[in-house]
């Protein structure tokens, strides 16, 4: 209802005001609707809702010394709170909490744990995670500078880590152009263990020694374009103890777990 004032006339005891009767309704209609609003009795004020100077008050089911405040943090400004036409829960800062059929724009995500997988526009699967009980090691990307490739390497408390790109079933990686991280060696010394590609390039003759590799199928690929002999010496050879590459002769061998190989022996090679 509206407000009701009480008519006090237009000077004491005038008789053109309202009668104590009048007076006193108004009052207790005025008083049912406060009730009303703030206990949804016209008998009874709830006794889980108060208001503070700078806070409305939630007792909760019990009084007791523990309630919730619901307070303006910054009073300085106008600030406008919209809530949906929806029923929910209000979703807090450091709360543990479960949100669903939500839209981020432009969000800053720190470690986000995501259980199964991330799906595209049309909600089919676009990558899928399968955690492991214990894990050590991961995936770490790398953006780049004009000029400098992305990377995706493999990571984590381990020393050494190998990265696995597996098809489904009979299927293979296919990839589009592949080049060999490479490493030139002009003075006698053993093969970089973390290239796949050496580059030898000594004037006079060039010792090279070849460590045993650290997977089944690895690669190591050797050119020449110096004009000293390049002898490479492994230390777990099936085919002999060495092999030699005159200048711009090519080798190519492969790790079986126990020894290296040699592929498509070139004619200019030599086998000791």
């Amino acid at each position: 209802m509206a407000r009701q004032n009480i008519s006090i006339g237009s000077s004491a005891n005038d008789g053109t005001g309202d009668t104590l009767r009048q007076a006193g309704q108004k009052i207790n209609e005025t008083f049912v609707e406060i009730y009303q609003k703030f206990g949804g009795d016209s008998d009874i004020l709830s006794s889980q809702i108060s208001f503070e100077d700078s806070a409305i008050v939630f007792e909760g089911a019990t009084a007791d010394a523990f309630e919730t405040r619901l307070t303006a943090s910054n009073v300085g400004t106008d600030t406008l709170i919209r809530l949906p036409a929806a029923s929910g829960i209000v979703v807090l800062d450091t709360s543990t909490q479960t949100l669903t059929n939500k839209t981020l724009t432009s969000p800053t995500i720190s470690s986000p744990t995501i259980s199964n997988q991330i799906n595209d526009t049309n909600g089919n699967e676009l990558v899928k995670f399968t955690a492991t009980g214990s894990a050590v090691n991961e995936f770490t990307i790398t953006n780049a500078a004009t000029g400098n490739p992305p990377t995706l390497s493999a990571t984590g408390g381990d020393t050494n880590v190998n990265l696995n790109l597996i098809g489904k079933g009979s299927g293979s990686v296919q990839i589009a152009k592949l080049a060999y991280s490479s490493v030139e060696i002009t003075a006698n010394g053993t093969a970089s263990a973390t290239a796949s590609y050496i580059i030898c390039n000594k004037a006079t003759a060039l010792a090279v020694g070849l460590d045993s590799g650290t997977t089944i199928g690895e690669f190591k690929l050797f050119t020449n374009k110096g004009a000293g002999t390049a002898t490479v010496t492994p230390t777990a050879f099936a085919q002999g103890t060495t092999f030699a590459l005159p200048q711009y002769s090519a080798a190519q061998t492969i790790w079986d777990g126990i020894n290296w190989y040699l592929l498509g022996v070139d004619s200019d090679l030599t086998i000791s």
